[in-house]
């Protein structure tokens, strides 16, 4: 099996700039879609977040950001090119996680910034957490999500 090497870099890149944008995108989209202003009887606003709407604007921002990896980014990337560049990005979110988790001291300044770059995953995990009420798991399996760009490869290098 022969594997270009200059191909590598895509998954992990990609990753990082569509956490970066799905992560603004949320920032100044999300009023528009899910956020909530209400004016209380003693005239106070309150704010808060619509559920549902926010479940169906995140799972179509990991669709959207899945589909367009997938069907034009690695798109002339074998299976195996894009496994093994997947695994990358995959080796780096875990690693960032267990830090999250294993270090009481890792600091909020640090997962603030890393929040700009773990967002596309970030959005699977609390999906997750929805599902199955455990947060450990659904923030370790999140960090397998470039794997999903797997199938939109192609089967032999053109």
């Amino acid at each position: 099996m022969k594997m270009r090497l200059r191909t590598l870099w895509r998954v992990p890149v990609y990753c990082l700039i569509a956490s970066w944008i799905s992560f603004y995108a949320t920032v100044y989209l999300a009023r528009f879609f899910f956020v909530v202003k209400s004016v209380g009887a003693d005239g106070v606003t309150n704010v808060s977040a619509d559920p549902v709407r926010s479940t169906i604007f995140h799972a179509v921002l990991f669709l959207a950001v899945l589909l367009i990896g997938g069907l034009w980014a690695f798109r002339s990337m074998t299976r195996a090119e894009i496994a093994v560049s997947a695994a990358i990005m995959t080796a780096v979110y875990l690693s960032v996680v267990l830090f999250q988790l294993n270090l009481p001291d890792f600091s909020l300044s640090w997962s603030l910034m890393l929040a700009k770059f773990q967002n596309w995953p970030s959005i699977a995990s609390s999906l997750l957490i929805r599902l199955t009420d455990q947060l450990n798991f659904s923030v370790i399996a999140a960090s397998f999500v470039p794997l999903l760009f797997i199938p939109f490869g192609q089967r032999r290098a053109a």
